[in-house]
């Protein structure tokens, strides 16, 4: 049992109660005026500098799991985790000791700091709870899609240089397929059991490292820094192949407390002995808006998350009528979704307060819609949308209000944007003119893995991180972004690389060339389309083509977009791909 004078103690280390036993601000963290301050600032280079309305911003230094368990003692009795499938579930107490005991059976497994594990699982609270627990072993957790193919995985597992490996029942056979010639002889490969069937033979059943963890010795102290990498989840950036983003301890904490303070009294409430925030994980926990943008900072927070493994329509709605849900993170396509599902009735939504919505744009008239159809109003329930990337941690600006739907908002606090002419290079400062919006806080990544040359083409000049996203700004400083430098396909939220498609294509052997450019499409935002230049003779056909694809990627990955055969690929003098010329020759 923890005494009264341990909690003042870490308390006061975490800056949240004076000597005297008052609560105060913490003394690491420096406010400005929390006052809208909607100004542009010229700094000493005379770069012009839109600063965050909600103030400046110096995050505390912390370790990642130091920081969700530091207010553990509030809600300890609290539920954590509870699984939509298997009905498991976690108190705060009872999770907080799980991931201790999962970093002590790791470490006991010879592994040692600085070591990578990938987490290739579903929304399962294990998925969490590992993922903390290799935080807290001073080892670096990689996020891999569990939708991937074995080949997928397997590039992955190697860019990381990963040394184990957690995952679950259901998609184990193809991660054992990746770790040949991949992972060392010997490598920890544990696996959750889902209810799927058994384990592989020689894998270690995840519910082990708990159980053996509490008998083994305690961690008495970290050798990790808040700058050493916490986690190394993948992404394009703003062109090519995926890289592996090294995102340290300061960076997820520091995003954390920023996203933290822009919202404080406007979206959530705090955890009491009456209430606690109730929110289902829809998005997936590999993704960095689910990772940091939804699990660990509601985790620091006290609110009872309810993991939901994949988006099955009738277990989705399950969750929402069997719980008093407070709030939900989404994608575009789900308010879609609530916007034509006939099982969904206003009730469904009238526990609610927020959606926070990201990783695609959100039009202006589904915000309507979905008002109209259940019949409710932003003062009932607000619509945020914001904006982020795996390389900010991610979250860069956020609409805490709710009243400017098709706006990313305003730029958190500690977190400064310039919207820089692509092609002059000079600030923009006028209303209306377009931009790419560049960012630069404590929640920037350190840099691309084993990349030197791609971080100097992503963060540039004192730290200025280019998005290659084109926005704009009005008379009240919210921002809206209206295209995309970047060559990435989003579909649904997720990333697709063209060059990683193209690089499929190449190897068909009736394929010359290929290029791939995105299509806008209602359901998913956008969808792949390929084109050809097939070899002479060749008798190839468009579902030859997309059924050679569809054997190698992930199903988001896939050519919904069609194939077209052309002549040619064009491209300028350095052999770089004109996907606006492909897009005006034959999109309509």
């Amino acid at each position: 049992m923890t005494s009264i004078r341990q909690i003042l103690r870490n308390a006061r280390r975490f800056g949240q109660i004076s000597e005297n036993g008052m609560k105060v601000a913490n003394r690491s963290v420096r406010y400005a005026s929390t006052q809208a301050r909607q100004k542009i600032v010229e700094d000493e280079n005379g770069k012009k500098i839109f600063p965050s309305p909600y103030g400046e911003f110096t995050p505390t230094e912390m370790l990642t799991h130091e920081f969700i368990w530091k207010n553990i003692e509030i809600h300890a009795d609290k539920i954590a985790l509870e699984c939509a499938v298997t009905g498991r579930k976690y108190t705060y107490s009872e999770a907080r000791d799980a991931t201790n005991y999962i970093a002590r059976s790791l470490i006991n497994m010879g592994l040692r700091k600085g070591d990578v594990v990938a987490l290739i699982t579903p929304n399962y609270p294990e998925a969490i709870l590992g993922a903390i627990g290799i935080l807290e072993a001073d080892l670096i957790a990689t996020t891999v899609n569990p939708t991937y193919t074995s080949n997928e995985i397997k590039r992955q597992l190697q860019a990381a240089d990963a040394k184990a490996v957690i995952t679950v029942v259901e998609i184990a056979r193809v991660v054992l397929e990746a770790t040949r010639d991949t992972l060392a002889s010997g490598a920890p490969f544990v696996v959750i059991e889902d209810g799927s069937g058994p384990i592989p033979e020689g894998s270690v059943p995840f519910k082990d490292l708990i159980t053996r963890g509490k008998t083994l010795p305690p961690i008495t102290r970290y050798q990790s820094s808040p700058e050493d990498v916490a986690i190394l989840p993948f992404s394009s950036g703003t062109t090519g192949m995926p890289k592996g983003v090294m995102l340290t301890h300061n960076n997820l904490v520091a995003n954390m407390q920023m996203v933290d303070y822009t919202c404080e009294n406007k979206l959530w409430q705090s955890t009491t002995a009456d209430f606690q925030e109730v929110i289902p994980v829809i998005l997936p926990f590999f993704h960095i808006f689910g990772f940091n943008g939804l699990v660990l900072p509601r985790l620091a927070c006290g609110t009872k998350l309810i993991t939901i493994p994949k988006f099955v329509p009738e277990l989705f709605i399950g969750v929402l009528t069997k719980h008093r849900v407070t709030g939900l993170f989404i994608v575009p396509p789900i308010l879609l979704f609530f916007n034509v599902c006939t099982f969904l009735k206003k009730q469904n939504f009238e526990s609610m307060h927020h959606f926070i919505t990201g990783a695609a744009p959100l039009s202006s008239t589904d915000v309507e819609n979905f008002y109209r159809k259940h019949q409710l109003n932003n003062d009932q329930l607000k619509i945020c949308q914001g904006f982020g990337m795996t390389e900010t941690s991610p979250v860069v600006s956020l609409d805490v209000s709710g009243t400017k739907p098709g706006s990313i908002g305003r730029n958190i606090a500690g977190c400064e944007l310039r919207l820089v002419d692509p092609v002059t290079k000079e600030d923009i400062t006028d209303q209306g003119q377009t931009g790419e919006i560049w960012v630069r806080g404590p929640h920037v990544m350190k840099g691309y893995l084993n990349n030197e040359s791609a971080t100097r083409e992503m963060i540039v000049e004192n730290g200025w991180l280019r998005t290659g996203d084109i926005a704009y700004y009005n008379e009240e400083f919210y921002f809206f972004v209206t295209d995309r430098l970047k060559e990435l396909i989003k579909v649904k939220g997720f990333q697709v690389a063209p060059a990683e498609l193209e690089a499929v294509l190449r190897t068909h052997p009736d394929i010359q060339e290929a290029a791939v450019i995105g299509l806008p499409d209602e359901r998913c935002g956008e969808v792949p389309k390929a084109f050809v230049v097939a070899k002479k003779d060749s008798k190839v056909s468009e579902e030859d083509v997309k059924e050679f694809v569809k054997d190698k990627v992930s199903e988001y990955k896939q050519l919904q977009g069609g194939v077209t055969f052309v002549n040619n690929i064009p491209k300028n003098a350095s052999g770089k791909i004109l996907r606006a010329k492909l897009k005006s020759d034959y999109v309509k």
